[in-house]
């Protein structure tokens, strides 16, 4: 589904200075400058979800920094991958985890409720998806043996998959498991479930994905059929998931491209992959948003769009805004293309996609 652009008519005005009568023996006074109004970012039709520190909290956040929803959210008691799927998003509530379990919604109107409850042990981890149209969730849990130490120490027990109904639980189907693989699911497309294949334990860096998987698979959500495998040949996607498919990591060369059905599409970016050089496929597929010393907007016909912002891309909010983290601060913001105007989302956290689904 394409993004929409929602365009707020900014009217500035000018306000005229008055000047007092003076008599034809008085010098007039120097002419001064009309104070001029600061422009103002318009408002996209999207929200950012906005982590705070921990899990602390999540939030739905417009793209000129006003928080329109927010919840808090007890920390999960186990949580051996960091960037497991804690959060997703439908065409009409954002869901997330509390206390790790515990299935809650929060829509945009500021109403929250609990949706469901994942059966979890003392050594588990839940990470899940909810279907565009809120009707079908997918969970996966890991199991570990955790030995508290001092060291503390952790093994892998395995992990498994299933579908349901995300009200009541029914239609119940566990579509895959494994005791070595690690996988979970992060979105829905086309009535598709996509999975990442990640590891059971992860991760004390910045990662190039925001879930540190190799490939995608896009897998059968009523029998666990794998359909695609997308970014097989490279050591993983790079960047957050888009409507348009995945692109590709490969260190010191181009990137490369694919659609969800695991079919190969072009971007004219020249983009290299670098573990300092992060970088986001826009959504529709034309161009790649990369970002550190100076911010660049590759592809649009082949173009090079040099930006004086620095930082790290962390994805795109809709067609013509990204999400960045600026050198030397915690603090997420918003750069729009069109005006280059910068807005802070958050002075901390971590930014965890888009609302609605940006994948349907």
């Amino acid at each position: 589904m394409g993004r929409l652009l929602l365009v707020v008519v900014v009217l500035l005005t000018a306000c005229a200075a008055a000047a007092a009568p003076r008599t034809a023996s008085v010098s007039p006074s120097p002419a001064t400058a009309t104070p001029q109004a600061s422009p103002t970012p318009s408002r996209s039709a999207f929200l950012a979800v906005v982590g705070g520190p921990k899990n602390s909290s999540v939030s739905l956040v417009a793209s000129d920094g006003t928080v329109v929803a927010t919840a808090a959210v007890d920390l999960a008691p186990f949580r051996m991958h960091a960037l497991m799927s804690w959060t997703s998003a439908s065409r009409t509530r954002l869901y997330y985890l509390n206390a790790g379990s515990e299935v809650r919604f929060l829509a945009p109107d500021g109403t929250s409720g609990s949706v469901t409850r994942i059966a979890l042990g003392a050594s588990e981890q839940a990470g899940f998806a909810v279907s565009p149209d809120d009707a079908r969730i997918a969970v996966a849990i890991f199991s570990y043996t955790f030995a508290p130490g001092p060291p503390a120490t952790a093994t892998y027990d395995g992990m498994r998959l299933y579908v349901e109904d995300l009200q009541g639980g029914g239609h119940h189907v566990d579509i895959f498991s494994s005791p070595t693989v690690a996988e979970f699911p992060i979105a829905w497309t086309s009535g598709r479930l996509v999975v990442a294949v990640s590891e059971w334990g992860c991760c004390k860096t910045l990662p190039l994905n925001p879930y540190h998987p190799t490939p995608y698979h896009v897998v059968d959500p009523a029998t666990g059929t794998r359909l695609a495998s997308l970014c097989n040949n490279s050591p993983g996607p790079e960047g957050p998931v888009e409507p348009i498919g995945a692109m590709c990591n490969h260190p010191h060369n181009a990137a490369t491209f694919q659609h969800w059905d695991g079919s190969p599409f072009d971007v004219s970016a020249a983009v290299g992959g670098s573990p300092t050089h992060l970088s986001a496929l826009s959504p529709d597929g034309t161009r790649v948003a990369a970002g550190e010393e100076h911010i660049q907007i590759e592809g649009g016909g082949g173009r090079i769009r040099v930006l004086s912002q620095s930082g790290y891309v962390l994805g795109w909010l809709d067609d013509v805004r990204v999400v960045i983290q600026q050198n030397n601060t915690p603090a997420l913001s918003v750069l729009d293309l069109s005006s280059i105007l910068v807005s802070e989302l958050a002075p901390g956290g971590a930014y965890l996609g888009t609302f609605p689904a940006s994948l349907t």
